[in-house]
């Protein structure tokens, strides 16, 4: 396996961008979330995630060895994983796969349509004057039809 030599010196963003490349070397796709670094043993430990699925790769520096152990985390994981992904938990090291990079853009998209939509509703409910009392209409017929499915889903 070929290791770059000065691993153990980098941090951050520079130390993933150059495990990238032995990530691949051993078929390991998807978002690296943090390094630890164990001085004592000369090993990283890379935890690889992939909605759904959990890699943890080990790197023995010293004997140029790694180990890869898999888990399947579920769909509830796999949520949570895309919930923080594009937030700043790890700001500096986060997007660091192409998907998730993907995924962050899309969040961000929906988070500025949500809010074109609602500020754009407030002003024409505010200008349309005429049109308020079907629009409380129309919102109590969603907020039932919202409750109802919410009430049959839980049971």
């Amino acid at each position: 396996m070929l290791l770059p030599a000065d691993l153990e010196k980098l941090s951050g963003r520079y130390r993933i961008d150059k495990l990238k490349p032995v990530l691949n070397q051993l078929g390991v796709q998807g978002e690296v979330g943090w390094v630890k670094y164990l001085p004592k043993v000369h090993q990283l430990v890379i935890p690889v995630t992939v909605p759904g699925r959990e890699t943890t790769v080990t790197l023995d520096l010293m004997k140029r060895e790694g180990s890869i152990v898999q888990r399947t985390t579920g769909l509830a994981d796999a949520l949570m994983v895309l919930h923080m992904s594009p937030g700043q938990h790890l700001a500096d090291i986060r997007k660091n796969w192409f998907y998730m990079r993907l995924w962050s853009w899309l969040a961000d998209a929906t988070v500025y349509v949500t809010l074109f939509i609602t500020v754009s509703g407030l002003y024409l409910w505010y200008a349309l004057r005429a049109e308020r009392r079907v629009g409380i209409g129309l919102l109590s017929v969603g907020a039932l039809s919202f409750l109802g499915i919410t009430y049959l889903l839980w049971r």
